[in-house]
């Protein structure tokens, strides 16, 4: 998705880089404390959208939006679907700093020992694959969000942490087709509201911590249409909004030793005796 897309987490998107018969209406299914109601027979006209599910999202992301600095520190797990049709488990781990309009740094290690960094400074998008001792710069848009969709179509990868780093993300909203809040739920200790989504081809989970500061600890999407159904799992443990970063954070300097490299990503592929792109 562009968020969601959507490709995808498609920034940091560099990074760091949603069906229906009308039929007649029917009773619904007893469902288990936690469970969210299932419904067979639904007419076309039917509102599948909770609004209490709807309002809860619109005030975790107005309030993110709003925010004019943060931090966040994230481990994201992921599936990758071998050629055989196992789903093998991966994660990494980072950090982002994004001040808007126009500023963010990324720093992120894989499971596999990958170190990865990407600085936007409004013009230029700057990644060092620091194990590779190798680096690139690319000419970008100067927004935030446009230079996202780039990184997405650049690491063709899962970037769902990327989704949250938007100044705009009516998107979430827009895309769901059926909304449900599935209740109370702790994450990390935190108390949070867990609330499902369902789109056209992705399925996507969250959780919004209770509160005057409701910030997303969680984020679960689920690729329906993909072979395997791969997921993208995002715990969000850390959320600083301090009143300012240093404007050295967000300065690229080449790392001792690093080589320019025109393509510094390559394509996505899969390990023929199993493995991550």
């Amino acid at each position: 998705m562009k968020r969601f897309a959507l490709t995808m987490f498609c920034l940091l998107a560099c990074l760091f880089w949603l069906p229906f018969t009308c039929v007649e209406a029917g009773p619904s299914l007893p469902v288990e404390q936690g469970s969210i109601e299932i419904r067979t027979k639904t007419p076309e006209s039917v509102d599948l959208r909770d609004p209490a599910a709807i309002a809860e999202l619109k005030r975790a992301t107005d309030f993110l939006t709003s925010l004019p600095r943060f931090h966040v520190k994230a481990s994201v797990v992921y599936d990758v679907i071998q050629e055989d049709g196992r789903s093998l488990q991966f994660e990494k781990i980072g950090d982002v700093f994004l001040q808007r309009p126009d500023r963010f740094f990324a720093d992120v290690r894989f499971d596999d020992g990958r170190w990865r960094q990407a600085w936007y400074d409004g013009k230029m998008l700057s990644i060092a694959a620091l194990t590779k001792n190798l680096h690139t710069r690319i000419k970008v848009p100067p927004t935030i969000d446009a230079t996202l969709d780039i990184m997405e179509n650049l690491f063709k990868e899962p970037q769902p942490l990327a989704d949250l780093l938007y100044s705009d993300l009516s998107p979430i909203d827009q895309l769901a087709l059926e909304a449900d809040v599935v209740g109370d739920s702790l994450v990390n200790g935190r108390s949070c509201k867990h609330l499902a989504f369902r789109g056209k081809t992705v399925d996507w989970q969250i959780w919004v911590e209770q509160g005057n500061t409701p910030f997303i600890r969680k984020l679960a999407i689920t690729y329906r249409q993909e072979p395997g159904k791969p997921q993208s799992v995002v715990l969000i443990d850390l959320w600083e909004t301090p009143d300012q970063f240093n404007a050295s954070l967000f300065e690229f300097i080449v790392p001792p030793g690093s080589q320019w490299m025109k393509m510094l990503m390559p394509m996505p592929r899969r390990i023929e005796k199993g493995g991550q792109p």
